[in-house]
């Protein structure tokens, strides 16, 4: 954040004569107290770095590149016990005698390390879902491989390091993991196999430049221990997790609350949520038939999918698509004219659940500044059928929306204004519902400035993806939704080819609080509606305003923009 904005948010004072929340604190006293926490966040922070050396990479924080973390029961258990000390002490903090930036940064903290220590404590995904040591290896590699933030010589060096410790993960794996839902285990072979082709092929290719005999002898004595382990871990995944795979997925009413609660700063209850998601479904659906008129919704849609690039252009035309976007983002944010990102195939052990996304530099990553936008191919070896249903999702309508969502004005440029904010908690925490919501709102942004009527319907066909989502997590994690009943909403209720709905579900089994696009869209057209009306500002510098925040849960963001506590 900005000094301009710091100064804007300065606006308590420190003798209020309304007896205010700052009511008698002396100056020094805010400073002392402010002070204090910001200790307590830094050590929170260098802690949760080392702690997962992966999530430091990405963030451009380097001092854990040759590390994967440790993950045994045992270690696994002293992160929880951390993280309830931390809990502790950010409850002796004195809220009210804090400056105004620290008082927000509390606020995104206690939840961040609240919804922490429940994922690990109660959700358990470590024992429950083999993708998470995946997700450590894939992660851990591929930014050392896609981010030029040092030579190739070492970070191929630093990639041998944590090869060496691809047996220790899967390890870790094998112990802790006990009776998954079969979903998670069927994913996670499929998934893995992707890792295995990556680490065998794309990786070594990402360091081809290297002369260094020695750097390359040392990655690949790494390397084959390393392929070795994960050939094992498949094979006892097959052979034996897998008849063993009869846990739930579901969390449950209550600790779905709990996580939406903590994870996006939102506590309803959950059939509030539901009728929410609900009401949205049958207006959405109705304004669609009227944009369709007398054909059928899911007719009209699926003919004019058919007007859509050929797979092998289909990242060159998003490349060329790109340069008219920004010029369109910077009527609307601010968007540097330095600003760049590269379209590119997704890295193979991604696709399983991907469409497109888009990858950035951490908030605090100095060198390596390229920014790749994502897009996931169709397999060469699917049935005809199933390529085409896989790229009418990149029709002539919808690709604009989606590269709006991932690109210009939505992940890429937040992620931009994300590296001028001046608070270091909200650099690298904050919540899907405001980065997810953004992105989602930015595509009605756009249709709200080019009103025409197929690429609304193609709009409302992706916001009604969205609530279907939505109404899935809920459905499938709160009241016994099935699967197979999810893999159907989609279908019938989201207008999808049934390759997509079954994609959408599936993740919906692992990703349960997926209904953050829908909500955070929803929670900032409120919040734009609300600030235009008491500033009178424009719609711009709302926009500005907004993404200078960082990307706190909306209600904080709110509590910013408006100088409330």
């Amino acid at each position: 954040m900005g000094l301009g904005m710091i100064l804007m948010l300065g606006s308590c004072s420190v003798y209020s004569p309304d007896g205010g929340p700052t009511a008698g604190l002396l100056p020094d006293d805010r400073i002392a107290e402010s002070q204090r926490f910001r200790s307590i966040a830094d050590a929170y922070i260098d802690w949760n770095y080392a702690t997962h050396p992966t999530w430091a990479t990405r963030d451009g924080i380097h001092d854990h590149d040759g590390q994967l973390g440790k993950w045994t029961r045992e270690a696994i258990e002293s992160q929880i016990l951390s993280l309830k000390r931390y809990e502790t002490r950010l409850m002796g903090v004195e809220a009210a005698a804090l400056d105004d930036d620290a008082y927000y940064d509390l606020q995104v903290l206690k939840l961040q390390i609240a919804g922490a220590a429940l994922d690990l404590a109660e959700i358990r995904s470590w024992e429950k879902n083999p993708n998470f040591y995946r997700e450590v290896i894939s992660s851990g590699l591929y930014s050392l491989a896609s981010l030029g933030f040092d030579s190739p010589e070492r970070r191929m060096a630093l990639a041998a390091e944590r090869l060496k410790r691809v047996p220790d993960v899967l390890a870790a794996g094998r112990e802790n993991l006990t009776h998954p839902p079969r979903i998670f285990t069927e994913v996670a072979i499929d998934e893995f196999s992707g890792t295995y082709a990556f680490l065998k092929t794309s990786l070594p290719q990402a360091f081809a430049a290297v002369k260094d005999d020695a750097v390359r002898a040392r990655f690949n004595e790494a390397l084959k221990p390393a392929l070795e382990a994960i050939e094992k871990f498949v094979d006892w995944m097959r052979k034996d997790l897998l008849p063993a795979s009869t846990g739930s997925f579901a969390l449950g009413a209550d600790l779905y609350r709990r996580k939406v609660a903590l994870d996006e700063g939102i506590d309803l209850p959950i059939d509030e949520l539901l009728q929410r998601g609900r009401d949205l479904l049958r207006s959405t659906q109705e304004e669609m038939k009227k944009i369709a008129g007398d054909k059928p919704v899911k007719a009209q849609l699926r003919e004019s999918s058919r007007d859509r690039p050929a797979a092998e252009r289909l990242i060159p035309e998003t490349q060329a698509m790109l340069d008219r976007l920004k010029a369109w983002a910077s009527e609307v944010t601010s968007v540097p004219p330095d600003a760049e990102c590269r379209v590119q195939e997704t890295p193979a052990f991604r696709r399983s659940l991907s469409f497109a996304s888009m990858e950035t530099p951490g908030p605090f990553e100095k060198v390596a500044r390229d920014a790749y936008y994502s897009i996931t191919l169709p397999d060469p070896a699917w049935s005809t059928d199933r390529q085409e249903q896989h790229l009418s999702f990149f029709n002539k309508y919808s690709l604009p929306l989606i590269s709006v969502h991932e690109a210009y004005p939505g992940h890429y440029v937040q992620f931009l204004h994300v590296q001028k904010v001046t608070s270091r908690v909200r650099k690298i925490f904050g919540c899907a519902s405001f980065s997810e919501g953004w992105a989602h709102y930015c595509e009605q942004l756009y249709v709200e400035r080019n009103p025409e009527p197929m690429l609304h319907l193609h709009q409302l066909q992706l916001a009604l993806v969205r609530i279907c989502r939505y109404l899935a997590g809920i459905e499938m994690h709160a009241k016994g939704m099935t699967y197979e009943q999810a893999v159907e909403l989609f279908v019938n209720e989201g207008y999808m080819e049934r390759v997509a709905a079954e994609r959408e579900a599936r993740r919906g089994t692992a990703d349960p609080t997926y209904l953050v696009y829908t909500l955070g869209k929803h929670e900032i057209l409120k919040l734009r509606d609300e600030y235009r009306g008491r500033t009178g500002a424009s719609l711009r510098a709302f926009h500005d305003e907004l993404l200078a925040t960082g990307y706190p849960p909306v209600p904080i963001a709110r509590k910013i923009l408006f100088r409330e506590r």
